[in-house]
C-alpha cells in the first residue's frame, strides 16, 4: 500500500500524460496500483493541483539535462521532433540513470533504434548521431576506467 502510492507518485510525476489520464478518470489509480481510498484520493488531489504541472516540469528538465549537455549537436539536429523523441525514450526507458553518460548513451541507442526502425528524421540527425554517440561511448568507457 504505501509502497505502491509512493510508486504511483513517481510515475505520475514522470508523466504528465498519466496524470492527464487520472484526471480523466481516477479510478485508473486503483486499476493499476495498491491503495487504500485515502492514499487514491491524496493522489488524486496531488493530480488536479497546479504545482503537479511544475513537479513534472523539473523531472522532464532533470531526464534532458543530461541529452542537452552531453549530444547538444544531436538535440539541435532533432529539432522540432525533440520533443516526442525524448518523450517516447522516456516512455520506453522510465527509469532514469543518474550517471549523465549512461543517459546520454541509453538515448543515442534508442535514436538509433527509431531509425532502424524507420523513422524519419533531418538529414543532420544521423551524422551528429554517429559523433556524439562516439563521443558518449567513449566518456562512458573512461568513466568506468576512472571509477576503478
Amino acid at each position: 500500500m504505501l509502497a505502491d502510492f509512493q510508486q504511483a507518485l513517481a510515475d505520475l510525476t514522470a508523466s504528465p500524460e498519466l496524470c492527464m489520464a487520472v484526471k480523466i478518470d481516477p479510478s485508473l489509480l486503483m486499476r493499476r496500483y495498491q491503495l487504500t481510498d485515502r492514499e487514491a484520493g491524496r493522489l488524486e488531489g496531488i493530480v488536479r493541483h497546479p504545482g503537479m504541472a511544475c513537479s513534472c516540469m523539473v523531472y522532464r528538465a532533470n531526464r534532458l539535462a543530461p541529452l542537452a549537455l552531453n549530444t547538444p549537436r544531436l538535440c539541435k539536429a532533432l529539432g522540432h521532433d525533440l520533443r516526442a523523441v525524448a518523450s517516447d525514450y522516456w516512455a520506453d526507458h522510465p527509469q532514469s540513470n543518474v550517471h549523465f553518460y549512461v543517459e546520454a548513451d541509453r538515448f543515442c541507442r534508442f535514436v538509433r533504434r527509431e531509425i532502424a526502425r524507420g523513422r524519419s528524421f533531418g538529414p543532420e540527425v544521423g551524422s551528429a548521431l554517429e559523433i556524439e554517440s562516439a563521443q558518449v561511448a567513449a566518456a562512458l568507457r573512461e568513466s568506468h576506467t576512472e571509477a576503478a
